[in-house]
């Protein structure tokens, strides 16, 4: 009796050692990952493991493009966790989760090293945009590497053109716009622009002069089954007539509601502004008390199999036209090309015009793929340039005012599709 009862105990001292030793190496693992991912410049980086599971928060301000961020840390985390990991990566925007990307580490490996199938339901990657349960594992994380109060300086090229006169039938300017970016807490971007015309033969005088484009406060708030709200709050600039002698902006709020389903392939959501009419005249500032409100309605749906978006806007904007407005486009890893089409119920200021327009829209990468560590100031490319024409610009239908974010961004290169069919590349 007394040999058995020696031989239970020393099993049972083995088999807290064991785990005892498991738990302190599992710790300095998750220790060592959490100090090369910031030595590699991620932030708000946080570990939390509960049994076989393994939880992962990142923010990339590191990498131009959100996959190749994402490739990063996932290959850094299957060479520090043993194979029978369930493994959960999340994406973070301004400390707001946008997605889990779920892989059991053995069976990516396996499927990396055999390279099986072409399909991306063929890898061991799992994608999904609802994040609610999230919560209560994120509540025990203090992330580390906190980007609050870093100051990004981004440099972005303009270029804008508009049909002129017999004279000069094409306008253009071409211009450089220095953008301060700095976050102070969860969700909140804080952005303000100034546009520096580098060359300008546009009819409208104001387009010569050095002005202040945007200055806004930002806020993301993420709700329960997948509900965003993103609320902007300062100066917004927009499209004038060409017939304006100075260069009118709004100030005010605006909010953007949107809803997803279909683990993001349908998102519908509203958008409501408050605005009145400003401008910065030889030292003065001109202000009009709000005097404009303004709302659309969308709708979208993303075809995973050729990431084709197909969207369509319904709204009051801000020439008091009802407008109804298309878009449709593809994206090509990180090139966004889009043609669209507008309604509006405008009266014409040009004899001959209807209130139908169409255009195009693309938006290119142009900052390094990798940028410099985010640091206490740093300087920047932008990560893209947008450009959107129209077949005319005398008469701007559906005209809406920016906001100067980049939430659109981040969501649609995160689509839970495309990354899928992103990281099934080894």
């Amino acid at each position: 009796m007394r040999v058995q009862t020696y031989i239970i105990s020393f099993f049972l001292l083995y088999l807290f050692s064991y785990n005892e030793v498991r738990a302190q190496e599992q710790y300095a693992n998750q220790k060592s990952l959490i100090k090369d991912l910031i030595k590699e410049g991620f932030e708000n980086v946080g570990i939390q493991q509960d049994k076989e599971n393994v939880y992962l928060f990142y923010e990339n301000r590191v990498y131009r493009w959100e996959i190749d961020g994402l490739a990063r840390i996932l290959k850094e985390a299957v060479t520090t966790f043993n194979d029978s990991t369930i493994l959960h990566i999340v994406p973070l925007r301004y400390q707001v989760p946008v997605a889990i990307i779920t892989t059991r580490i053995k069976s990516y490996k396996e499927t990396m090293v055999h390279k099986q199938g072409n399909s991306f339901k063929d890898i061991a990657i799992k994608v999904s945009m609802n994040a609610d349960s999230l919560n209560p594992i994120r509540k025990k994380i203090k992330l580390q590497n906190s980007p609050y109060g870093k100051i990004d300086l981004i440099f972005l090229p303009g270029f804008r053109f508009q049909f002129g006169n017999f004279s000069n039938p094409f306008e253009k300017r071409v211009s450089i716009s220095p953008i301060i970016q700095t976050s102070l807490w969860k969700g909140m971007l804080l952005s303000a622009e100034v546009l520096i015309p580098l060359f300008n033969d546009l009819q409208q005088n104001y387009e010569s002069k050095i002005r202040l484009e945007t200055a806004t406060v930002n806020q993301l708030f993420r709700l329960p089954k997948d509900l965003f709200i993103y609320s902007s709050a300062g100066i917004f600039p927009y499209i004038n007539r060409i017939n304006s002698r100075a260069n009118f902006q709004r100030y005010g709020v605006t909010t953007d509601i949107r809803k997803y389903f279909l683990n993001g392939r349908i998102g519908t959501g509203v958008n409501l502004g408050i605005t009145g009419i400003m401008n910065f005249s030889e030292g003065y500032l001109n202000y009009w008390p709000f005097n404009k409100i303004n709302f659309a309605l969308y709708g979208e749906y993303r075809e995973p199999k050729f990431d084709f978006t197909t969207r369509l806007t319904v709204g009051k904007f801000l020439y008091e036209d009802y407008a109804v407005r298309l878009d449709l486009s593809r994206q090509f890893h990180e090139i966004n090309m889009g043609v669209y089409v507008i309604k509006s119920n405008m009266n014409s200021i040009v004899k001959g015009e209807t209130g139908t327009v169409g255009g195009i829209s693309i938006a290119i990468p142009i900052a390094p793929r990798k940028s410099f560590k985010p640091a206490p100031f740093r300087i920047n490319l932008a990560r893209l340039f947008n450009l959107e024409w129209r077949d005319r610009s005398v008469n701007p239908l559906a005209t809406t005012y920016k906001t100067n974010n980049d939430w659109a961004e981040t969501a649609r290169n995160l689509n839970p599709d495309f990354t899928e069919k992103q990281l099934q590349t080894p």
